[in-house]
């Protein structure tokens, strides 16, 4: 069995050693890779029994996201599961709309930059400056992309996937995420985070 995790992180161990990271870092990528660059993975179809994204789709642009999750669609095995994690940019309208200050991706968001207002909270959901110029360039983007459930279950359906469903926290139908929580991961962020998985 293979399983890839997209956008691991510093804090995350493979589980063992059927795990492959794909990341644009090549500190922590097995497959190094600018996403918004992507074309194919050099990988067998039918190949890959999981795969695992965790606040890391949304940095795909628009326009390269569906090939992309096409081919992630193309690699799975048939039943096999990709547990994507991602801002849920409508709870954060409902804090913006209700005016709540200490909502906490908007105290996270002051907190570095202390006279944005809400709105600039808000849109840091949906795009935002890359935090990684060493990598992306000064002028890469970070958040490039959104989803609320509906338009994400549209968009998978489309490119490949059998069924799609909302899920939680810690909450899936494979076996091979019990990894999430134990380190720390924006996944951990229940109040501001969306999670879905897509069966092929």
């Amino acid at each position: 069995m293979k399983h890839i995790h997209f956008g691991p992180g510093s804090g995350w161990e493979k589980p063992n050693k059927d795990w492959i990271t794909i990341d644009i870092d090549p500190q922590r990528g097995d497959i190094v890779m600018d996403l918004n660059k992507f074309s194919k993975f050099d990988i067998e179809t039918n190949s890959i029994s999981s795969i695992y994204a965790s606040h890391t789709f949304e940095h795909v642009s628009m326009l390269v996201i569906d090939k992309l999750w096409s081919d992630c669609s193309r690699i799975l095995k048939k039943g096999g599961v990709m547990r994507i994690i991602v801002p849920d940019p409508v709870k954060s309208m409902n804090e913006y709309i209700s005016g709540n200050k200490n909502f906490s991706l908007f105290k996270h968001r002051r907190k570095h930059n202390p006279e944005w207002t809400l709105f600039e909270c808000l849109k840091a959901d949906f795009i935002s400056k890359s935090g990684q110029p060493q990598l992306l360039g000064n002028n890469g983007l970070a958040h490039q992309n959104a989803w609320d459930f509906e338009t994400i279950k549209k968009q998978l359906i489309k490119c490949g996937f059998s069924s799609v469903t909302r899920s939680q926290f810690q909450k899936s139908c494979s076996p091979h995420f019990d990894f999430e929580g134990s380190y720390e991961s924006e996944a951990n962020h229940t109040d501001r985070s969306m999670y879905v998985e897509a069966i092929k």
